[in-house]
């Protein structure tokens, strides 16, 4: 629910912060106050475009924001965690503008800039204003859908025809992919085929090519490996060579160590250098008798490097990455020829998803046409009781374009005011006194399964008085029961009937005209409706039916 709205410098407001309670709330005030500038407002913050003109006069710019308490709205949190434009632990959120006498205008939620197009579909999920077609959801035809698919409570049959919608096209989809795989399927085949035998034929083994690369360097160099190697191990284990040198070492050390132990660090060091050069000797012997002097190996060992090298060259890539490429095309040759045999499957397939999602489709459409009908008369009777006599509203379903996720349906509210009018879209209706009453009527009807929190009313009581303002009233109230309602009024028939009551006036500060808006008490609140009944003059039996109206108002 909108629970705060900030303005500051714009048109005659100079910085204004309005609180709102639950419930029905209430504004009103005389004509020219400032209440159109209060939607103004709200509408900049909800993602309206942006209007220059509207910053207050000698000022820069103008600043609007507008608080909302998502306790209640899961799918909103949900929506802010996605865009990552929501505060850890906070079950709320925050809608600023800002808009230059330039013309430029900027906006944010929750301190983060947003485009304007995000901003709009988050405001669509907060809040409806009635009265002006560009916030009303009730206009959108797939927004009809939904509402009466909410007020059919039908989910299980919403999902299914979804599921299967889902389930057909990503078939739908897989079919397409593989007919495109599939175009020159001949062609790919034999190309494939030439490179399964060309690698079969090489037989490219993993790590294969570091592996001869290392023999070819040895064996390239093997008569000077084996010369080096072996005048190595001489030098370590000939007479006069580094094992002999370090065994006399020790033998003169361990002479001494009796006498100055210092020498025991130094001798066992020897020990342990003694025991490395050994192990080391073997090791190079060892080594040394097992390199070959085989020029015929060698040259074994170029010709596979040369064909791998040759091969890898013709496919772009890395000799040592032959046997992926190998696997790779194996993969690939499986893949089309499993694919050709999988398009008859995939068409059968989407040949049974078709025919089921048609079925979930039909039973929904079914479904709708059932409570279409509850709905019409529902609403129907709640625009006469609105005072619009004559007044008919019918959900007309019609076949859709094309399927979609929500079944076969094109859903589309009509209705007539006046009699011998014939039924027209919800959206061609030219009275925006109208739209709000046809909106209150429809709203009343739905008002247990509709998810938007927030309404607001703007000229619903346009062009009626008497009984009929207070079944306005009345229908608010009772709607305020299951949301947030915000009206806009001239009529105290309506005003009386508020949970919060906010007078909007003008006053004059020094040189220039402001708004302000105060929360009325209860005795406030009965001389805001006598003056709403009496005008200029306002008499002691003015004040006493204001009294009466505002009581027997609360008591409902």
């Amino acid at each position: 629910m909108l629970s705060e709205l900030s303005i500051q410098n714009l048109a005659l407001i100079e910085k204004l912060t309005l609180h709102f309670q639950s419930g029905f709330s209430t504004l009103t005030g005389e004509t020219g106050a400032g209440k159109s500038i209060l939607l103004d407002a709200l509408g900049l913050a909800l993602g309206d475009r942006a209007d220059s003109s509207l910053v207050r006069y000698e000022t820069a710019r103008a600043d609007i924001s507008a608080r909302f308490d998502l306790t209640h709205l899961a799918h909103v949190q949900h929506w802010l965690e996605q865009q990552e434009l929501d505060e850890a632990g906070e079950k709320s959120c925050i809608l600023r503008r800002t808009l230059t006498t330039e013309g430029r205008s900027k906006a944010y939620v929750n301190g983060i800039p947003i485009a304007l197009s995000q901003l709009k579909t988050l405001s669509a999920m907060l809040i409806d204003i009635h009265g002006q077609h560009e916030h009303q959801s009730l206009l959108n035809s797939t927004k009809q859908l939904e509402l009466l698919d909410a007020f059919a409570a039908h989910p299980d049959l919403v999902e299914s025809c979804r599921h299967n919608f889902k389930l057909w096209q990503k078939s739908k989809q897989r079919l397409r992919e593989l007919q495109s795989e599939q175009q020159d399927y001949q062609s790919k085949l034999e190309l494939l085929q030439f490179q399964q035998q060309e690698f079969s034929d090489l037989a490219p083994q993993i790590d294969e090519f570091e592996q001869l690369e290392i023999e070819q360097h040895s064996l390239s160099h093997a008569s000077e490996i084996k010369h080096n190697s072996e005048l190595a191990y001489q030098l370590l284990e000939d007479e006069n060579g580094a094992s002999d040198v370090i065994s006399r070492a020790i033998y003169s050390l361990e002479k001494i160590c009796d006498f100055d132990t210092r020498f025991n660090a130094p001798l066992h060091q020897l020990n342990s250098a003694l025991i490395e050069v050994q192990e080391a000797a073997s090791e190079i012997q060892s080594l040394n008798e097992r390199i070959e002097l085989d020029p015929q190996l060698l040259n074994q060992v170029e010709e596979r490097l040369s064909a791998l090298f040759a091969t890898a060259k013709k496919y772009q890539i890395e000799p040592s990455e032959l046997p992926q490429k190998q696997q790779l095309i194996e993969q690939s040759l499986a893949d089309l020829q499993h694919n050709n045999d999988a398009l008859d499957e995939l068409q059968t397939l989407i040949s049974q998803q078709h025919d089921a999602f048609h079925f979930a489709a039909k039973q929904l459409h079914e479904s709708r046409l059932k409570a279409a009908k509850k709905l019409d008369k529902q609403i129907t009777d709640g625009m006469r009781q609105l005072g619009m006599a004559n007044g008919k509203f019918a959900v007309d379903l019609s076949p859709a374009a094309s399927a979609s996720a929500m079944g076969m349906d094109l859903c589309q509210f009509q209705v007539t005011a006046n009699k011998g009018q014939p039924l027209q879209a919800l959206a061609k209706v030219a009275s925006g006194g109208e739209l709000s009453r046809i909106s209150l009527a429809i709203q009343v009807a739905t008002a247990e399964v509709a998810q938007l929190p927030t309404l607001i009313f703007d000229e619903v009581d346009v062009g009626i008085g008497g009984g009929i303002a207070e079944v306005v009233g009345e229908k608010m109230r009772q709607l305020g029961c299951h949301k947030q309602i915000l009206s806009i009024t001239h009529l105290a028939q309506v005003a009386a009937h508020g949970n919060q009551h906010l007078r909007i006036s003008k006053f004059d500060k020094k040189s220039a005209t402001q708004t302000k808006v105060d929360y009325l008490t209860e005795t406030e609140r009965t001389a805001e409706l006598a003056r709403m009944l009496g005008g200029m003059t306002i008499t002691e039996q003015t004040e006493k039916m204001a009294t009466e109206m505002l009581q027997q108002a609360q008591q409902k």
